[in-house]
């Protein structure tokens, strides 16, 4: 565990700004997962996520469509995202956890220089580039195969026209109880007693 606050800790570390917001939660012990990966620990007072007893009072629980969506830069969807515990500290944790990108070539210059790092980077770019591109098109459009052509995944327009639906259902389903129960009632009012 001690191993990935440290890396956690200095993602923080490129990204000041992120924990200060995050120092605000001091104290509140918070919880990271994508599995394989979980992190948990105590926010500090700077900012700083440290080890502690206990369990979580919020867990972000990640799916890997939020790598996903990453890779293809796009929003995750809402059904990637569960928040356990204090909802509102969850949801606020993955706002600023949101923020976080890790600086590779920053890392990397400390290492070879400023100037091979920005080679080396350069490099990965253009490796990458065409290929990322290529990558991230075929992501998108296998998305939208999944949504369109083979209905495995719905759209957002979809699920929300079945919540109303379901809704509408269910509240058609309680006025017919409330009616049955009503006519139940004047049929026992009529019938003579025995």
């Amino acid at each position: 565990m001690g191993l990935r606050i440290a890396a956690f800790n200095h993602l923080l570390n490129q990204h000041p700004e992120v924990r200060a917001d995050l120092a605000l939660h001091a104290g509140r012990r918070i919880a990271i997962t994508l599995p394989p990966f979980d992190l948990a620990g105590v926010v500090t007072d700077e900012g700083w996520l440290a080890a502690c007893e206990g369990e979580p009072e919020a867990r972000l629980r990640l799916k890997h469509g939020v790598a996903l969506a990453q890779l293809s830069g796009r929003e995750p969807a809402l059904s990637d995202i569960v928040l356990e515990g204090d909802t509102e500290l969850a949801t606020e944790v993955g706002r600023i956890v949101r923020r976080l990108q890790w600086d590779a070539t920053e890392d990397l210059s400390r290492v070879v220089g400023d100037v091979a790092a920005h080679r080396v980077q350069g490099f990965v770019r253009g490796l990458f580039g065409i290929k990322g591109e290529i990558g991230g098109r075929l992501l998108e459009n296998w998305i939208e195969h999944l949504r369109e052509e083979v209905p495995l995944l719905a759209r957002k327009p979809d699920v929300a026209a079945f919540v109303v639906a379901v809704d509408e259902l269910r509240e058609d389903a309680d006025r017919l109880d409330k009616r049955l129960a009503l006519l139940q009632q004047r049929l026992a009012a009529r019938t003579p007693a025995r």
